[in-house]
Parts: structure tokens; C-alpha cells; sequence
């Protein structure tokens, strides 16, 4: 998943020159795939609940990997909201398989195992933004988005046998047997996954931001080449995969609440301070605010590497409610608030300008630490 992903985000700059749309135009019409995902996670529950997380994450991930070769082929910005709504919503529908599985995973083991599967996919997207650069200055969009696609499609196809079969989701559902599918969500356990999903959706702006906008603020804003503008996007990747496979020991002995706080307070006041810095120097040094932006895009990464996991393990380990149902609930309300988020940057590019626009995912990242801090599940616990 991770690297089917990267390799759009990290060609973004070219994408949009090939629409001949504005900043906020074109941001903008990526608001669609946040469309997508909202509807992806309202239809997600029930449908794994039919066919199991296996079945539903191999076939978004099929649809997922058509839309990011539709992204390398597009030449107008109407095309952009079509591609975008695809992705969006299979994207959701894999999402909420794999962080199935992987909360099912972590609840038998008996420890944190999400940090290190999140730390997976970052390794996929950390691969491809590095032949990212690569490829921008041998292939065009559409061939690289084209071949890393397939090989992404050829590798999640072979690790589709070892993830968990049918019988545990049904164990799952069976082990939560009190609430059933077509059940109301009983009202405290609703406003705990609406809080749940606010602080999911905040370190979700933040982290969309990157592979949003990073290519297009380091090539439009800051004057830094086709092919060199890629890394800020793969410093973002390389710190939040370290983080990622480290972080789990760290919430096993301070607390998922702690860490949580901790990690997003460092990457969203770094991340702040660094943006200022290369806005106020790029005009006179290039270089400088390059390196000032890997830096910081690495201190967000950091901030970053335990946030999706972390939410993701919170709703998974509500009592009471089946794994996938507790998921795609908290992704469709983060889905539904980040669509206005995104939506709000790509307005503030059009009267601020998009260096000032990015100070707000910072912001975002910070509050999604405060709120983090206060999610117990173990007090729905009979």
C-alpha cells in the first residue's frame, strides 16, 4: 500500500503542470478523494463484514492501483476529481482491512505491533519516493506511476495467502457478539470514536500535507528542481519509518497516550519552526530552505510515526464492538472533518500563499497530541 501510494504523491508537481490548474484549483479537486473516502468507510463495515478483510482488501487494492495509474495519464483538472474519488474510497476500503487485521494481529500477540506494520507501509512509500527521483529525470509521469503500480499490485498479491483468514474476522464479530451488525452504536462508546476520529482526522491533515503539497512548495515556492523537489517528501518517509519500528517499545513502556502527545508536540512545533525559516530564506538561498525543509519534514515524520497506528490501535481495542466496525467508523467521521481541512489549506493557498497555508497541518498535528492523551478505551471494559 505504501509504495502504490508514494509515487503519485512524490510526482504531484507534474501532475498538476499537466492539468494546467492553480494551486488551489488543484487542490481542490484532490478534496474529492476525501469524498471517496467517506464514502469507502461508510460502506467499508458492512462489507467486510460479508466478505472479511482478506476479500476486501485485495479487491480496493486492485481498484486503489488503477486510479494511480489514471493520476500518470491525465492532461485536464476535471480528470483530477475522478481519479481522486477512486482512490479515496478504495483507498478507505483497504485502510480499514489492513488496520483490521492488524489490530486483531496486536490484540493476540498481546503488545504493540501497529507502529511496526504502519513502519511497513512506510517502507513501501520510502522506496518509491527514492526511485521517484530517480525516474523524474528518465520517465515520464505516466510510465513510472505505470511501473511502479504493477510491481506494488505484484507484491501485495503475493502476501495476500498470510494474512488471516475468514474464520478470525468471524471469531471477531462472534467475541462482540453484544453489538451486532445492524445494531446502533450504543451512545458513550459514539461519542468516544467521534472524539477518537477528530484527533485521527487532525494528524491526518498534517500528514497528507506532505504528499499533497511538499513537491509542489519545494518546486513552485522555494525554486528547487524537478527530481531534487522529492526530498522533503522521502525525509518525511525516512524518519517516520525509523520512528515507526521504534516507537512500539516506547508505547509498551510509557503508554500509547503519552507517546502519543510527546512525539506529536516535537513534530509540530519542529515542523512549524522549519517552514518559517525556509520561507524567509528562500529567496536569498535555495539550498538553504531545502535543507531547511528536509529537516523539518523529518521532525513532522518523527512527530507522525506513532499517530495512524496508534488510532487505529485505540478503536481496535474498544470493548464491545466488532474490530472492523470500531474502525471504519472513526476513518468515515476523519474522512467527513478532513475533507474541510483540506479544503481549508487549498483556500488559504489562494489568499496567503501556500507557505503560510502549510503552517496549519503543524497546528493540526499538536492538537491531535492533546487529544490523544485523554482516549482510554479500557474504561468501557464491563
Amino acid at each position: 500500500m505504501g509504495m502504490a501510494v508514494a509515487a503519485s504523491s512524490a510526482r504531484l508537481a507534474e501532475i498538476k503542470h499537466n492539468t494546467g490548474g492553480s494551486q488551489s484549483a488543484f487542490g481542490a479537486a484532490l478534496m474529492l478523494g476525501n469524498i471517496g473516502g467517506m464514502f469507502g468507510n461508510f460502506i467499508g463495515g458492512r462489507l467486510t463484514h460479508r466478505l472479511g478483510t482478506r476479500t476486501i482488501l485485495r479487491i480496493a487494492m486492485f481498484i486503489f492501483v488503477c486510479a494511480q495509474i489514471s493520476y500518470g495519464f491525465i492532461n485536464q483538472l476535471w480528470q483530477v476529481p475522478l481519479c481522486a474519488f477512486a482512490g479515496g474510497s478504495s483507498y478507505a476500503l483497504a485502510n480499514i482491512g489492513a488496520n483490521s487485521q492488524g489490530s486483531m494481529i496486536q490484540q493476540r500477540a498481546g503488545k504493540s505491533l501497529m507502529p511496526s506494520f504502519h513502519g511497513s507501509w512506510s517502507i513501501g512509500a520510502l522506496t518509491a519516493s527514492f526511485a521517484a527521483g530517480f525516474a523524474a529525470k528518465h520517465l515520464s509521469t505516466g510510465t513510472h506511476i505505470l511501473i511502479n503500480s504493477v510491481i506494488a499490485f505484484a507484491g501485495a498479491s503475493l502476501v495476500y495467502r498470510y494474512l488471516l483468514p475468514t474464520a478470525v474476522d468471524t471469531h471477531d464479530q462472534n467475541s462482540n457478539a453484544g453489538l451486532p451488525q445492524n445494531e446502533p452504536i450504543p451512545e458513550p462508546i459514539k461519542k468516544f470514536i467521534f472524539v477518537l476520529a477528530i484527533g485521527s482526522m487532525m494528524s491526518v491533515i498534517a500528514e497528507a500535507s506532505v504528499g499533497d503539497w511538499s513537491t509542489i512548495l519545494l518546486h513552485e515556492d522555494f525554486n528547487v528542481a524537478l527530481g531534487v523537489n522529492t526530498y522533503g517528501y522521502t525525509s518525511f518517509i525516512l524518519i517516520q519509518t525509523i520512528g515507526r519500528f521504534t516507537v512500539g517499545r516506547l508505547i509498551d513502556k510509557y503508554s500509547i497516550q503519552t507517546i502519543m502527545r510527546l512525539f506529536a508536540a516535537i513534530g509540530g512545533v519542529g515542523y512549524f519552526s522549519g517552514l518559517v525559516i525556509a520561507n524567509a530564506i528562500h529567496t536569498s538561498s535555495p539550498h538553504a530552505a531545502l535543507i531547511t525543509m528536509c529537516i523539518a519534514y523529518a521532525i513532522l515524520g518523527l512527530g507522525l510515526a506513532p499517530m495512524a497506528p496508534s488510532f487505529a490501535s485505540i478503536a481496535g481495542a474498544i470493548p464491545g464492538i466488532p474490530t472492523a466496525r470500531a474502525v471504519a467508523r472513526m476513518q468515515m467521521i476523519s474522512a467527513f472533518g478532513f475533507f474541510f481541512g483540506r479544503g481549508l489549506v487549498s483556500l488559504l493557498t489562494k489568499f496567503i500563499g501556500l507557505p503560510l497555508a502549510l503552517l496549519m497541518p503543524a497546528i493540526a498535528l499538536i492538537i491531535a497530541g492533546q487529544i490523544s492523551f485523554r482516549l482510554r478505551p479500557e474504561k468501557f471494559a464491563s
